[in-house]
């Protein structure tokens, strides 16, 4: 479920994001909140469907909605796509509930995570540490390291649950904002994207009218699913290779707009290169 074929023909109206160094503006650059101003104003003047796309889980991504004063989506996939909350109280309700039926689809489709099992795999990889208790979910184990080392664990993390025989695997991203390599153990297969594509079949849009935008590893699964692909330039360093040769294998390389702007103008911009408004 992490890949569709698209369809060119059909126009772009939903926007799906990432938060974290995407969405909400960078502390160091000033344009990126006039930019998020413009953003709100566009998405309204051009009824855009909205949806989150994020790390968080779902408590923090609502501190980050009033904090940044962010536009209030329809959906919120978080905890890297573990989980969805659908909002109610139409037309104007900023309430959510989570969307049992993704919860139920998640467990008939992996089982309960057997979380002791993996924290004993992965226990003695150096620098490798387990997230705060708020940060754990039902179907999402998480654990931090330092920045540079960030890719090297996820890949001895990865060997470690395949020579272990668990159905599970970890894919890491950069916090922006603390400078730390944060890292998300799931179900195999589980990702945003995955989240996203059984969203579309769920909800009032299809894959080939989202527009995702991501700056990090664990938005690749999203960026080269075959939905128009924003990358924002504060991307995490050789993304945007491993983007474009996925989607050049498919011949569909012109799904990608790779931003000269960072985060919140980021994505601005690519909504404005791919006419979303």
């Amino acid at each position: 479920m992490n890949q569709f074929n698209p369809q060119s023909k059909i126009a772009p109206s939903v926007l799906a994001t990432d938060l974290d160094g995407t969405l909400i503006p960078l502390p160091d650059r000033p344009g990126n909140l006039d930019d998020l101003k413009r953003l709100k104003e566009a998405l309204d003047g051009a009824k855009t469907k909205l949806v989150f796309a994020t790390g968080r889980h779902f408590e923090s991504a609502i501190e980050a909605m009033k904090h940044y004063e962010l536009p209030t989506p329809e959906w919120i996939v978080c905890d890297v796509g573990s989980a969805i909350y659908k909002r109610v109280g139409k037309p104007e309700g900023d309430d959510f509930e989570v969307f049992t039926a993704y919860e139920a689809h998640l467990e008939d489709s992996s089982g309960s995570v057997n979380r002791q099992a993996v924290e004993d795999t992965l226990f003695t990889i150096e620098g490798l540490e387990l997230q705060p208790p708020d940060h754990q979910q039902r179907f999402k184990i998480s654990y931090q390291t330092i920045a540079d080392t960030l890719n090297q664990v996820v890949d001895e993390a990865n060997d470690r649950l395949e020579r272990a025989k668990l159905p599970y695997h970890c894919v890491g991203s950069l916090d922006p904002f603390m400078n730390c390599g944060l890292l998300d153990v799931m179900p195999r297969g589980v990702s945003k994207a995955y989240a996203l594509l059984w969203l579309s079949t769920h909800a009032n849009f299809s894959p080939d009218e989202v527009i995702y935008a991501g700056d990090s590893g664990n938005d690749y699964a999203a960026l080269i699913s075959g939905f128009r692909a924003i990358i924002v330039a504060n991307g995490s360093e050789g993304l945007e290779d491993k983007v474009r040769a996925s989607l050049v294998n498919r011949s569909i390389e012109d799904r990608l707009f790779v931003a000269k702007s960072t985060a919140t103008s980021g994505v601005l911009e690519g909504c404005k290169h791919f006419g979303l408004f």
